[in-house]
């Protein structure tokens, strides 16, 4: 596309890279109940019991209602198969639940209230660090990766003999927040049940920017250098 005195209006395009370390200050944990059984209701009552217990334990905790979730519900049959035939042996009811510890530092001791109030029945699936308030890091992350693609694209002006003009397009992508989850061991058994550690750690929030700039014809310092010694050579 040219401009109104027919110059081509030439652009720089580059993507920047910004990343910022924060430090995770809550867990999601990820648990399940499932109890086996002869008769259906008694799968099903045993799994909403354990439940139940898991429930209550989280709350005993410390842990608000609200940050209490259930995930699913399933129950299913337990067939053997024999000589091509099938038989109905039990049933297997399981339910979810995901729990959010806004305090890490007493995560482990939930861990081990869960462990103890799960039992056997408890599966603990797996549990992600998370920044409860991420839009501090995410900001400070886009705007490194905004400087980036700056210098990026200022450098490369240079080496064309160019100025960098307006920017023309921003195209940000989603931050690359922590959490993602890991498993965790249950102990054998909730009598040897022993807290958890957690530690926080550190985690890094990454995100990229697109951005286009227009390149300031009128600074071609090459364009401008030849017209100057053809005007020279004229003159002469």
């Amino acid at each position: 596309m040219g401009d109104h005195h027919g110059h081509h209006a030439d652009t720089v395009t580059v993507t920047g890279t910004g990343s910022v370390h924060t430090v995770p200050d809550s867990a999601v944990v990820r648990l399940a109940v499932e109890v086996r059984a002869p008769g259906l209701a008694e799968a099903y009552e045993g799994a909403a019991a354990a439940a139940q217990r898991v429930v209550d334990a989280v709350v005993a905790a410390g842990v608000p209602r609200p940050d209490v979730a259930t995930a699913g519900l399933t129950v299913q049959t337990q067939m053997d198969w024999a000589n091509g035939q099938g038989r109905i042996v039990g049933y297997l009811a399981s339910t979810g639940l995901t729990v959010t510890s806004r305090d890490l530092a007493r995560t482990p001791q939930l861990l081990d209230a869960v462990v103890r109030a799960g039992g056997d029945a408890l599966r603990i699936q797996g549990l992600a660090l998370e920044v409860s308030d991420p839009a501090a890091a995410h900001a400070a992350a886009q705007e490194a990766a905004f400087d980036d693609a700056r210098a990026a694209a200022a450098r490369l002006a240079r080496l064309a003999g160019r100025e960098l003009g307006d920017v023309q397009r921003i195209d940000a992508s989603a931050p690359s927040m922590p959490g993602a989850p890991f498993p965790v061991a249950r102990p054998a058994s909730a009598s040897a049940a022993a807290a958890m550690p957690v530690e926080a750690g550190e985690a890094e929030v990454h995100t990229s920017v697109t951005v286009v700039w227009r390149l300031d014809s009128t600074s071609n310092m090459y364009s401008n250098s030849g017209h100057a010694m053809e005007h020279a050579d004229g003159e002469g």
